[in-house]
């Protein structure tokens, strides 16, 4: 599916022809033109996981385990699930949120 879309400039004189993408970085979200939203969450348990690495000290520490468990919620969940009301997830797409949740 190739849509060709044409835009005027500010100066109306000039339209220009708008491209169509495979995906792009919008507000922090990677948009795609099929809608779905894995390479999305992929991403994002990436960051999670790279957060968590660097604070290990911190959650392997001897803090109390429900301090521990704040901290986690607090660093790493938040990266993990940001911008997450917004994603049509799919079965294959829960399990990697599930086996996220198991990791940490």
């Amino acid at each position: 599916m190739n849509f060709k879309t044409t835009i005027t400039s500010k100066n109306y004189d000039k339209p220009k022809q708008l491209e169509n993408v495979e995906s792009f970085k919008y507000l922090g979200s990677i948009l795609t033109n099929d809608g779905r939203c894995t390479c999305e969450i992929k991403c994002r348990i990436a960051m999670a996981k790279a957060a968590f690495n660097k604070k290990r000290t911190l959650f392997t520490s001897t803090l109390d385990l429900e301090l521990r468990k704040k901290l986690v919620k607090c660093y790493v969940w938040i990266i993990a699930l940001y911008g997450a009301e917004n994603w049509t997830l799919r079965a294959v797409d829960q399990k990697h949120v599930e086996s996220f949740e198991i990791w940490c």
